[in-house]
């Protein structure tokens, strides 16, 4: 029923009635989001949710709408709804929002950051996912000491966790104490000895359960009592020695968090005319206002923002450039695809590529690149996602059903499980 056409197939024209014709749904190679598999078949998480949905729009005539879906509805949006669609296969973004703007594709379901200047050409559906800009590096082995010491910090600062631990603490200091000085011998308490220095050792070693609390107690309130401080002070034990086991662990292989401004001193890669390498341009623009006019690196920078302003119609295809200035700390590599960045970094030509947090994660995760590069926590930008659609009359509704059935589907349990099937458990925060 679905047909794939490449670019340069005719499009529609901005004045036809679009409820009169089937949809013309674009993609690109872009990897988990949308890609072609070895038999020229659209997958990936985005394609999945747009089949979806077009189930839901009846975009299948095998799917008609019931007599409820249908109450609401003038006839012409339900006629608008009831069309099949096929998908067309273009190379870059700039092919995107050129055919979105000539109306030549109805809907873009690859990757598109919502900007204010694209929404001025073309609408947008409701955001489906929302990255951002992060930094992959090659993993390391190495223990990050201040990161360990911050994490423990960070957990020990926060008022419930260090308010249990004192409580705790205090709480079982002050039985240990107790039982140690009152009933170890009835015959020495009554007798009313001095407290000494040893009775309070003993105690603190005991709140701490490094020993019993009453290695020679006989009677039996004594016993229970020993039970009792002993459960909690290992409980007691377990969780400062989680916190400090977690914060150890969690600094093994991690990376120090990376400023924006101190991109401009490391070789990075970053895909051609994209998001981020306008956000590597917008650092060195900064970095020119701490030079003064005659200083010598100064033209070496002025050439590198020039090499990096991406020319009005150029694609995201082509052979991976470096460009290099002598006297000027770090380079610049622009890569056709995120796969091409991650493969330099991997081959140690580049220090970190700057890019899209879920495709560089979704890469990590793959086989050949598994256990040798991580995606630093820090975003340097939020960036939401949304489906581009050609700016026709909004008679026929598309967009708003578009959008009600993505909520819907956000909400549902498909959205969070297909994401992290590629990105994997948990890195999806609760919607």
């Amino acid at each position: 029923m679905l047909t794939i056409v490449f670019a340069g197939a005719a499009g529609a024209d901005c004045s036809e009635d679009p409820a009169a014709r089937d949809l013309t749904v674009a993609l690109r190679q872009a990897e988990p989001f949308t890609y072609l598999d070895e038999h020229g078949s659209p997958q990936g998480f985005t394609v999945d949710l747009w089949e979806r949905i077009a189930r839901n729009l009846w975009l299948d005539p095998e799917n008609p709408p019931s007599a409820e879906q249908l109450r609401g509805m003038s006839a012409t949006e339900q006629n608008a709804l009831r069309r099949q669609y096929s998908y067309v296969v273009l190379d870059s973004i700039d092919q995107q929002e050129t055919a979105l703007g000539n109306c030549d594709v109805d809907v873009v379901i690859s990757p598109l950051t919502i900007t204010a200047e694209r929404m001025r050409i073309h609408d947008f559906s409701q955001p489906y996912l929302s990255s951002g800009l992060a930094l992959a590096v090659p993993s390391s082995g190495a223990i990050h000491f201040d990161q360990a010491v911050a994490t423990i910090v960070e957990t020990m600062s926060q008022s419930n966790v260090l308010l249990a631990i004192v409580g705790f603490l205090s709480f079982n200091l002050l039985m240990a104490f107790l039982v140690r000085r009152y009933l170890r011998r009835s015959e020495e308490a009554a007798a009313g000895l001095q407290v000494g220095t040893r009775d309070v050792l003993d105690a603190i070693t005991r709140t701490v359960a490094l020993r019993g609390v009453g290695d020679d107690y006989t009677t039996a309130l004594a016993k229970l009592l020993e039970i009792f401080m002993a459960v909690v002070g290992t409980a007691l034990s377990a969780t400062i020695l989680g916190v400090l086991t977690t914060a150890f662990v969690s600094s093994i292989g991690t990376q120090q968090q990376v400023d924006a401004g101190k991109l401009v001193t490391m070789r990075v890669a970053t895909l051609r005319c994209s998001t981020a390498q306008a956000f590597l341009t917008e650092q060195y623009v900064s970095q020119r206002q701490t030079i003064l006019e005659g200083d010598p690196l100064r033209p070496a920078l002025e050439a590198r923002i020039d090499w990096l302003a991406c020319p009005e119609g150029a694609t995201m295809e082509g052979p991976a450039e470096m460009y290099e200035a002598t006297g000027l700390p770090g380079a610049v590599m622009l890569a056709g695809s995120w796969q091409e960045a991650v493969r330099r970094l991997a081959s140690g030509e580049v220090d970190a590529v700057l890019g899209d947090w879920v495709a560089l994660t979704y890469l990590s995760r793959q086989g050949v690149f598994s256990g040798r590069l991580d995606v630093l926590p820090t975003v340097y930008r939020n960036e939401p996602y949304g489906w581009g659609i050609a700016r026709r009359n909004d008679a026929d509704g598309l967009r708003n059903a578009i959008d009600s059935a993505l909520i819907s589907e956000i909400r549902g349990e498909y959205w969070r499980r297909d994401l992290e099937e590629v990105l994997g458990q948990g890195s999806i925060s609760p919607n």
